[in-house]
């Protein structure tokens, strides 16, 4: 039960993210593409990718350390 309460939090929160960041944190973590083929397939420089994914880590973290405290590291 508690696996599916956090699976559907963290599902929540990456839909509250803005497109373009969840795009790249799906395809960089869950798809395993690297920034370059992200880049050359987006025709998107890598440092807005990967600024992109930093805020998307940032806003994902806050997000669920709001709904989970500590055990969130």
């Amino acid at each position: 039960y508690a696996r599916s309460v956090l699976l559907g939090s963290i599902q929540a929160a990456l839909q509250a993210l803005p497109a373009e960041q969840r795009d790249v944190f799906v395809a960089h973590e869950i798809e395993g593409l690297s920034f370059a083929d992200m880049a050359s397939r987006w025709r998107v420089p890598q440092n807005t990718l990967l600024a992109r994914k930093r805020y998307a880590v940032l806003a994902l973290r806050a997000r669920l350390q709001a709904e989970y405290g500590d055990l969130i590291v």
